[in-house]
């Protein structure tokens, strides 16, 4: 019973009011005019013309009729009224290809281009956590996806709800001279048909949004299958297997929704064809009634009979787009609601200086999402305290001075990339804060902040661009062509680069260029690791960027960054602990803890879990050695 009130409740709150709807349309009308003003002039052109069109059509064939039972009509004056009609339609026409054929087709490029633009900017803007929250990201996903499309929808439903209103003022003005009966009749057929509509577009609308999961995960299991990075992976393993059973299920959910959806709008199509043949054939009857009584003249039966078809068509064709103003609404409300996102981190008016401590003071961090913030709802406080979720930290007390070599150390989940993401203000803490010389990391400028830190992730990205541009995260300028090479250089690729055709203009990936180059998982490191000798940061964060080469390569590029960065200071994640002993301070992760700190010699005197985990790696290596 709950959950049906929940879901009632959930259906009500779908619900949108007339007024929001009206305004939704507006504020898509107004953003339009903002990044292309001339569309919108356009807009309005092209449905005066459609109106003006249909309604001297109407008249013409109304007055041509009539004109043919006068007896002083003569071969002249009907020539004449053709030769009118037909400049008109050669002019209109003629306009309607400009527009359609090129005006519109480039407008949309440009608009596509501005409306993308502000997404992707203020995508950036987003604060991370946002993509842990799959709700914001499937309504992401939706903005991005419909955007465009719905604003061109907007305006053309505008500029055809223009056309019609022009259209019936004309078409009721003459209904009215010939039948009142027969306005009636076709003014409520269209009305229940417009009832139809706006129901089929209500149930289209909850369909689309119960198999939107199915489609995430079918173009997820498209994407996998198409990208080389998984190409290895699918050929070894039985992972293809599972994939498939998952695409099936997916597809087999999608195609139980559009079978249950795919009924209700059979059922709705009898009932709007028998309204809609009902409502075309009953006035054609009336007024034959009339012609066969004599009280209607056979010229004014035929223009009716014009009149009757275009009315119908021109209302019920109005009322479709009136109806789909909500469906548009809905759409662009989630496009409008992206866009208003304000991000919780925000930056302060601080300019970072050069980097001397970062102070960690009792630091306490959880992911948060809708899903998670749901199931802790439903526990008691003494659970919620008991459970330290993976990737979190628990009251971290910690100081990196400026030149310090520290290693984090630790377990998958322990906390240690989570760290590393607070430092850059990925994240804020949940509790207690984190100090930058002294000063509170929120009083800073984020992007001056983020400017003396470099990072190579994990999970590194390289782009669809040319080596320099991976290098540099920006074109590159003559000038910057030494910066390049000597950062490839000490990031130990500079054999690799000398073997390119191209060099450091080798396009990388197959996505854009047949020639591009796709590099190998080691090689692909080296260009990432390459970014922080690019620029001069005062902090360098390694999170295991070098998990992808062999232990020799690992140590001697380690070697090599911290040779390079000898005045800098250096985090190191790594779970080969032969770099630890590198380090100058060693930390220990367990649980979202800080659970030890110190040299290498100093750890391993302790026999802690630091120790326990070297030993555990060393017996690792001399195994093979022994065999």
């Amino acid at each position: 019973m709950a959950e049906k009130d929940k879901k009632e409740k959930k259906d009500k709150k779908e619900k949108m009011p007339a007024g929001q709807v009206i305004k939704y349309n507006f504020l898509m009308l107004k953003k339009i005019a903002q990044m292309t003003p001339q569309y919108i002039v356009f807009m309005f052109i092209v449905g005066i013309v459609g109106g003006i069109s249909n309604s001297i059509q109407t008249i013409f064939t109304y007055k041509l009729f009539n004109a043919l039972d006068l007896p002083d009509i003569t071969f002249g004056k009907i020539a004449g009224y053709v030769l009118l009609i037909l400049g008109v339609n050669v002019g209109i026409n003629l306009f309607y290809a400009w527009y359609y054929q090129y005006y519109q087709i480039v407008t949309d490029k440009k608009l596509q281009h501005k409306m993308h633009a502000e997404l992707f900017g203020h995508a950036l803007k987003m604060d991370l956590a946002c993509y842990d929250d799959p709700k914001f990201y499937n309504d992401y996903v939706w903005a991005m996806d419909e955007s465009k499309g719905r604003a061109v929808q907007v305006l053309d439903d505008t500029a055809r709800i223009i056309n019609y209103l022009i259209t019936l003022s004309t078409l009721i003005t003459l209904m009215m001279q010939v039948d009142i009966i027969v306005g009636l009749i076709l003014l409520i057929g269209c009305a229940l048909n417009a009832s139809m509509w706006g129901l089929g577009n209500k149930i289209a609308f909850k369909k689309n949004e119960r198999v939107k999961p199915f489609h995430r995960k079918n173009s997820y299991i498209n994407r996998v299958y198409h990208l080389s990075d998984y190409a290895k992976e699918l050929r070894i393993s039985k992972a293809g297997e599972n994939l498939n059973i998952i695409y099936a299920d997916s597809v087999t959910g999608i195609v139980e929704e559009e079978v249950k959806n795919g009924k209700k709008q059979y059922l709705l199509s009898i009932l709007e064809e028998t309204i809609s043949v009902s409502s075309q054939f009953l006035p054609v009857i009336l007024l034959l009634f009339k012609l066969y009584d004599g009280t209607a003249p056979l010229g004014s039966f035929v223009a009716s009979i014009n009149i009757i078809w275009n009315l119908n068509w021109s209302m019920y064709d109005l009322a479709r787009n009136l109806i789909r103003m909500p469906d548009n609404a809905q759409y662009i409300g989630k496009y409008l609601k992206f866009l208003s996102y304000e991000p919780k981190i925000v930056s302060g008016d601080r300019t970072a200086e050069p980097l001397e401590t970062i102070e960690l003071k009792n630091v306490t961090f959880a992911y948060q999402t809708s899903e998670n913030t749901d199931k802790s709802d439903k526990k008691d406080d003494s659970e919620k305290k008991e459970e330290v979720p993976k990737n979190s930290l628990d009251g971290i007390n910690l100081t990196i001075r400026k030149g310090e070599k520290i290693a984090i150390v630790g377990y998958n989940g322990a906390g240690k990339t989570t760290l590393t993401k607070l430092l850059m203000r990925l994240y804020d803490p949940t509790e207690g804060e984190i100090l930058y010389n002294g000063r509170s990391l929120r009083e800073y400028d984020i992007p001056s902040l983020r400017a003396r830190i470099g990072t190579v992730f994990q999970d590194y990205k390289i782009f669809a661009s040319t080596i320099a541009e991976n290098v540099l995260g920006s074109e590159c300028a003559e000038a910057d062509r030494d910066t390049v090479t000597d950062a490839l250089t000490k990031a130990t690729f500079r054999e690799k680069l000398d073997s390119l055709e191209k060099g450091m203009d080798t396009e990388l990936t197959k996505e854009f260029y047949d020639d591009g180059v796709n590099l190998s998982g080691g090689e692909s490191q080296k260009v990432a690791i390459a970014r922080i000798f690019a620029k001069p940061y005062d902090l360098i964060i390694m999170d295991e960027p070098s998990s992808a080469l062999d232990p020799i390569a690992e140590y001697e590029l380690n070697h090599t960054i911290l040779e390079y960065a000898q005045d800098k200071t250096v985090v190191f994640i790594s779970h080969r602990l032969s770099t630890t002993r590198m380090a100058d301070r060693i930390l220990m992760f367990a649980d979202g803890k800080l659970i030890e700190s110190g040299s290498h010699d100093e750890l391993m005197a302790q026999n802690g879990k630091y120790a326990e985990m070297f030993k555990l790696q060393a017996e690792k290596y001399r195994t093979p050695a022994s065999a």
